[in-house]
């Protein structure tokens, strides 16, 4: 039979139930709180390749959860690609979101994959949300964007 280890998660919860207490403490390492955060931009049209918008702020010990974070749309036009992220890191928690069709696309679509690129980010202060446009051709005005952003509050 093969042996089993258990995962860092597990383990942690097994011992504040063994310390006495009726559920598992609140820590990065044991769970917090998943809020949703929805912001919607408007296209004017003119969106070039390099602009920027802020979408929104994630509170002090936040990490957005790119599986439940996503953004929707009708088609904007000929070319729309976005990335997001912070002021120093403008594609931390997406890279290349292609909505020239339209449609819903998950932040964790547009994730290249590695250790790093999925490893949980939490915010040591209240950070600024930013979308950077990689790429614009043609875009339609007074098209809506939908963000959904999700994110586990560790506090």
């Amino acid at each position: 039979m093969a042996a089993l280890t258990d995962s860092s998660l597990f383990t942690a919860q097994a011992a504040a139930l063994l310390d006495g207490s009726e559920r598992p403490n609140r820590t990065g390492a044991t769970g917090g709180t998943v809020k949703k955060l929805r912001a919607s931009y408007t296209t004017t049209g003119s969106e070039a390749a390099n602009d920027t918008f802020n979408l929104c702020y994630l509170p002090k010990g936040a990490s957005l959860s790119r599986a439940g974070s996503a953004v929707s749309c009708v088609d904007p036009g000929t070319t729309l690609t976005l990335d997001i992220g912070t002021s120093s890191n403008a594609d931390l928690y997406a890279d290349g979101i292609v909505l020239s069709s339209g449609g819903t696309v998950g932040f964790g679509s547009a994730v290249a994959g590695t250790a790093a690129d999925l490893a949980p980010t939490v915010t040591t202060d209240n950070s600024a949300v930013i979308v950077t446009i990689a790429s614009a051709n043609t875009v339609t005005a007074s098209v809506v964007l939908y963000f959904e952003i999700e994110y586990v509050d560790w506090n």
